[in-house]
């Protein structure tokens, strides 16, 4: 999606450039790029350019929190970014393909986050019996029940 306003576009530019120079906000706004960098251009029509504020101001408001309550276009991107990382394989069991969903390494509950680090390929069966327990917590209650 375009800027709405030339200054907009003039301010895209700028942030694209902080961006480039920021090497640790570069690499965790990556699979947002397109929509921090639109987010962080409309900030910088009424605030002064800050880019880690900016950061943690766009990550507050649309990451930290399930990506269901937010935009279903962006979880869509995200998650066929991190099954093509995954080689769409369940991290848990190994499957390859079947029913696959993004899961919360740590989950939201615990304090987790959706930073791509934090996101996994899991089969269906995995996702829905690791529920809300840590990846070691999972593989600790998967040995003693299967």
């Amino acid at each position: 999606m375009a800027p709405n306003n030339w200054y907009e576009k003039v301010l895209s530019a700028d942030v694209i450039d902080d961006i480039k120079r920021n090497s640790i906000i570069s690499q965790k706004c990556k699979p947002y790029y397109d929509s921090f960098v639109r987010f962080a251009a409309k900030q910088r029509v009424n605030y002064e350019n800050d880019l880690e504020a900016e950061w943690q101001e766009y990550s507050e408001k649309y990451l930290n929190k399930r990506l269901y309550n937010t935009d279903i276009n962006l979880w869509k991107k995200l998650s066929k970014k991190i099954m093509e990382r995954d080689k769409y394989t369940c991290l848990y069991c190994g499957q390859i393909g079947g029913k696959l969903e993004i899961d919360h390494v740590l989950p939201i509950s615990r304090g987790g986050t959706n930073d791509f680090d934090n996101l996994v390929t899991a089969c269906q069966h995995c996702n829905r019996q690791k529920h809300d327990k840590t990846a070691e917590e999972y593989a600790d209650w998967k040995d003693k029940h299967e």
